[in-house]
């Protein structure tokens, strides 16, 4: 029986496309004298000599690569979603990615680009795409190196500088950031309708007169590592200190007068050992454990009518670990995994909020996987399972999650794949939003926790089908987000007319999505396009209401390669969303680029929304029965913007060989809860 099926493989194979790179995984596709290879869980991408040389640092090298659903903004180091799927993670050899790992990777070394748009269970909950840069690990010389972004048209600015020291098996590394922004170009416009009690309607017309925004940032991470052939470990030490101030005069009617103040410092200590340990038999145990401390402390004042004023004063301490078992078998692969979280959080509000929000959470979370490929199918099959429990004063709470995902995919022919993924899960709302604070807007609304919220079902199905060929990569695909007894915001009014903003489980939030994609080498080596376009369909059933929203969205984006001399534009329509009973859309947005590189020296001029002095950046609009409210947030700063960036990196004496690590631990979160 075993040889009659492994004679199947083998008479299988060609038809399949398949073929054997980087360890030999079976059934993944490439197409001769392609740049991409199709894989189980996504795609890898060798970028070209073009792309590397011309990008000083990760995120514009993602730029390049015009990766299907994501939008990188180069000059604020963000890189986000615009289809509304999920998060992104960031990695550099399969370590969690900061900003300062981003910006400070070394071209030369970047081997591949590994785009997951299917990610498993390993990576958490709500992840829709993970980004790995896999590079090739230094094992001799060092590195010295500086990635200097300043703002033209406005006082911000991002420095930084980073140091790698390799000898053998053993890397020392630091590196430093420091951030500092002085925004005036903020407005923000409200027009609110409340209907009373009395069954008048009162309404108040809210806008900015002048605004002001100022921020500081310092981040420090101090690494260490051993890496031999079997065994790699890694201690690395961080720490983030921010601070904002924010100030806004604003008008009421016409006639009356407003003021809001806002300070907020906080700080983010963490310690994170990884360790990885290679057996014979393609097996491996992988563990991951963190420490984290955050402590943050801010103040807000907000006068209309009377002032309303308070302090906050918090600190979470959160211990996190993560153990991993591989083996790959001759048929398949096995993954089975453990995860625990133990949060402690204390946060005091003072003044007119008056309270307390002392809680405890833990969650233990197991999964397993199990991948391979039967003939021309590839599929993974995978369980999860975790006990989340929170106490907060008199309220308990415990949940048992079920989290099943099943991923099969198969070649076509001529470049040709199909694949299908379900995924069922549990989400809950950040903590925060458990807690029971209650915090003031204004004179008329409210936002409050809620402890007695229950976690939500998360139903997923996808569809995509691509198409890879020299020069050309298509996408075709189709999502369904289905979330019964989901975690809504509920607007309701008190006797005294306080609209009051609190999330209850609410019947359902779905979500329909078409999008397709393409990216075509115009000139190969020289001149690349893509482009994408979505549509999206919202359905919001709540306790008193029923809303449905359409909304679309499109992507364009053009790279030129002209020597030392690479020239980008990128254009968003903007993205549109529809949740509960709040319906809103971000902004276009247009950004253009020109970049020289002379040596270990890049020098990139960055300009975005050109010809548009005041951009909106956001527009929302709440359609409750009892509130009905149109906000504007426009950004002057956003708008005609120019900035500079400067990248150098030295090297002597670099030996490389590559390295990997598979584990991602989430951060955690303060559980602040604002208005």
């Amino acid at each position: 029986m075993k040889n009659a099926v492994l004679s199947l493989l083998l008479f299988m194979s060609p038809l399949c496309l398949s073929a054997q790179v980087d360890g030999g995984e079976i059934g993944e596709v490439t197409v001769r004298g392609s740049r991409v290879v199709e894989k189980r869980d996504g795609r890898w991408i060798y970028p070209s000599e073009e792309e590397l040389g011309s990008s000083p640092n990760g995120y514009s090298l993602l730029q390049k690569l015009s990766l299907p659903g994501i939008k990188v903004d180069v000059a604020q180091r963000v890189i986000s979603s615009v289809d509304n799927m999920g998060g992104i993670k960031m990695f550099v050899n399969g370590v969690p990615a900061t900003r300062q790992d981003v910006s400070a990777l070394e071209m030369s070394a970047v081997v591949r680009v590994e785009f997951i748009d299917r990610p498993g269970l390993r990576y958490g909950e709500d992840v829709a795409y993970v980004i790995n840069f896999v590079t090739k690990r230094a094992t001799g010389g060092y590195t010295l190196g500086a990635d200097l972004m300043h703002d033209l048209t406005c006082r911000s600015l991002s420095d930084g500088a980073f140091a790698r020291l390799n000898r053998g098996t053993g890397e020392i590394g630091v590196a430093y950031t420091f951030g500092y922004g002085d925004m005036r170009g903020s407005r923000v416009s409200e027009d609110a309708e409340y209907t009373l009690t009395s069954g008048d309607v009162k309404r108040v017309t809210r806008y900015d007169l002048a605004n002001r925004e100022r921020n500081s940032s310092h981040s420090a991470q101090l690494s260490y590592s051993v890496a031999d052939t079997a065994f790699v470990m890694q201690a690395r030490l961080s720490y983030d200190h921010g601070r904002e101030r924010s100030s806004a005069e604003r008008a009421i009617d016409n006639d009356g007068r407003a003021v809001k103040r806002s300070r907020q410092n906080t700080g983010n200590a963490t310690l994170d050992m990884y360790f990885k340990r290679d057996f014979r038999r393609h097996q491996g145990i992988t563990a991951d454990f963190a420490v984290t401390n955050i402590a943050s402390d801010g103040n807000e004042f907000y006068s209309e009518g009377a002032p309303y004023v308070y302090d906050i004063d918090g600190r979470t301490w959160a211990v996190q670990g993560e153990v991993l078992y591989d083996n790959a078998l001759k048929w398949f692969n096995v993954d089975v995994g453990m995860n625990f979280c133990q949060t402690l959080t204390d946060n005091r509000y003072t003044g007119d909020a008056g309270a307390r929000a002392l809680y405890r959470s833990s969650e233990q979370y197991l999964f397993g996987q199990v991948s391979g490929t039967i003939a021309w199918l590839q599929y993974t099959a995978a369980m999860g399972a975790s006990t989340r429990y929170y106490r907060q004063g008199r309220w308990r709470n415990r949940h048992f999650v079920l989290r099943p995902k099943l991923d099969v995919s198969c070649p076509l022919g001529s470049g040709l794949r199909l694949a299908y993924s379900f995924e069922c899960s549990q989400k809950m709302s950040q903590i925060a939003m458990i807690n029971d604070v209650a915090i003031r807007r204004n004179t008329m609304e409210m936002v409050m926790g809620n402890p007695d919220l229950k976690p939500h079902r998360v139903i997923e199905h996808l569809l995509r089908m691509t198409l890879t060929r020299p020069g050309l990569m298509a996408m075709l695909q189709g999502y369904v987000k289905l979330n019964p007894n989901s975690n809504l915001h509920h607007i309701t009014r008190t006797e005294d007319d306080m609209f009051v903003d609190k999330q209850l489980n609410q019947p359902h939030c779905n979500l329909v999505m078409g999008m397709a994609y393409a990216q075509y080498d115009i000139v190969p080596q020289h001149l690349t396009a893509s482009a994408s376009a979505a549509v999206f369909l919202c359905d919001n059933k709540g306790i008193d209401y029923r809303h449905r929203h359409t909304t679309f969205n499109g992507t364009a984006s053009l790279n030129a390669y002209l020597g030392r001399w690479t020239l980008s534009a990128y254009f968003d329509s903007g993205f549109g969303w529809m949740e509960g009973e709040t319906r809103g859309r971000n902004g276009a947005d247009l950004q253009l680029s020109a970049s020289c590189q002379a040596g270990p020296l890049t020098l990139s001029l960055y300009c975005r929304n050109p010809f548009r002095a005041h951009p909106v950046t956001l527009r929302s609009e709440m359609v409750s029965a009892y509130l009905h409210k149109e906000v504007v947030i426009r950004n002057g700063d956003a708008g005609n913007y120019v900035g500079v960036n400067v990248s150098l990196k030295l090297q002597r004496g670099r030996k490389y060989r590559d390295i990997q690590r598979s584990i991602s631990l989430r951060k955690p979160d303060a559980g602040i809860l604002r208005k």
